[in-house]
């Protein structure tokens, strides 16, 4: 997803770093010596960063706090040593004009992209003298030591028109295979537990789940401690209604677009809609629409948000919307509900899951009852505290740290199977 801001050290420099504050995750660990030496392919670091990189800076850090791995990470290009403290994306990968203009007529760019990593890979792996390869994003590189993958969503095999093509072509034909190799498969839901394994036979001792966290950067603020944020913005603490995603057609931004238009006049000039999100695939005709509806007045639309301000744009808000077609998590309710934020979520995919009791679930064909909760939301100042409370609960239970255990015990048995 797009919450983190990149910031390049130098040419020379092999350090990394995110654009967001250190998390405090080593008090959590007990200190020990590492015990093995994990290859983790950091390529989803590149900007602009998204939910993967996302994924893979936080587990990085909680891993790294763990004192229980060794870590080293796969560039594209290059190994290197995951420092204690941090960490930072590679260099911004600048393409001339020219080369964005004939880029897409090249045939099979992605495959010979990946020969050209592959051989990268596993010279590195080989040097590195790794115990265990995680990848992070679906697919993986051929690996002489234990695979351990991670699946996010089956979103381009259910909604594959919400995909380009050339992604789901890529996806239908390389996931089986890092399936069917993998010693260990992770997933961020039960809910995609059960859909990878209905869909690809694995068996299910080999598919664990480990939940996401919610960075502690996201708590509930006073209106003070948002001003500097919001003043900005021209939004008021606790005065208008948020939705963030990528700006993408599986996100269903125009159901809230839809619900809140049907809210009475009075009710909207108390409480603007705030649309944020960086542009995704196919997002050209509904950013037209968003930036006509800023013109008019009717919506805030702020696009790509940086790190620094989001965790503030979220904990000023009355009440969040989240009305996605499919999620494999959903990581922007979650960080709504840990900034004590009334969530109306979708009642599809993993997110009733994660939001468990803790959220009003929407149906994201029904516009008019969205409308109808939204606004029972927003006249009830007791609802809402209610609300605020339950959500804070709800998501103090999601740490990086659990899914760092999480993701070090399917290590292991990676290790013990390959051993086997």
């Amino acid at each position: 997803m797009d919450r983190f801001t990149a910031k390049k050290l130098g040419a020379n420099s092999t350090r990394w770093h995110p654009g967001r504050p250190v998390l405090p995750f080593a008090a959590s660990f007990p200190r020990r010596p590492p015990l093995f030496r994990v290859g983790l392919n950091a390529t989803a670091l590149a900007p602009p960063l998204t939910g993967i990189g996302n994924y893979v800076v936080n587990l990085v850090m909680a891993l790294q706090a763990s004192g229980e791995v060794e870590l080293r990470l796969f560039d594209g290009a290059h190994w290197r040593e995951a420092p204690r403290d941090a960490l930072a994306e590679g260099a911004p990968r600048r393409q001339s004009r020219l080369r964005q203009l004939v880029k897409p007529f090249v045939p099979f760019k992605r495959e010979l992209r990946r020969l050209r990593q592959q051989a990268a890979f596993t010279r590195g792996a080989r040097a590195e003298r790794i115990d265990v390869y995680h990848e992070p994003n679906y697919v993986a590189f051929a690996s002489e030591v234990p695979i351990v993958t991670t699946i996010h969503d089956l979103s381009w095999l259910r909604y594959p028109q919400t995909h380009p093509r050339d992604r789901v072509r890529w996806l239908v034909r390389a996931v089986p295979r890092t399936l069917e190799r993998a010693a260990a498969i992770l997933v961020d839901s039960d809910f995609v537990r059960d859909e990878v394994i209905a869909a690809f036979g694995c068996p299910p001792g080999r598919v664990h789940t480990a939940h996401l966290g919610v960075a502690r950067s996201f708590h509930p603020r006073s209106a003070a401690q948002t001003a500097p944020t919001l003043v900005a913005l021209r939004l008021q603490h606790g005065s208008y209604v948020l939705s963030i995603g990528t700006i993408e057609p599986r996100k269903n931004v125009e159901h809230a677009l839809d619900a809140y238009a049907l809210l009475p006049q009075s009710l909207r000039d108390r409480h603007p809609l705030v649309i944020a999100g960086m542009p995704g695939w196919r997002a050209t005709a509904l950013e037209k629409r968003l930036r006509l509806l800023a013109t008019r007045g009717d919506v805030r639309f702020l696009g790509e948000v940086g790190a620094a301000a989001l965790p503030l744009l979220y904990a000023g808000a009355a009440a969040f919307v989240f009305p996605s077609l499919y999620e494999g998590f959903g990581l922007p309710p979650l960080e709504a509900m840990a900034s004590g934020v009334p969530v109306l979520v979708a009642n599809r995919a993993s997110l009733p899951e994660v939001a468990g009791d803790a959220a009003l679930l929407l149906d994201p064909d029904v516009p008019e009852a969205t409308a109808r909760q939204l606004r029972s939301l927003l006249e009830d100042d007791d609802a809402r505290r209610c609300w605020s409370e339950r959500a804070r609960r709800r998501a103090a239970a999601y740490t990086w740290e659990a899914c760092a255990r999480r993701t070090i015990d399917a290590y292991r048995g990676a290790l013990q199977a390959g051993r086997g």
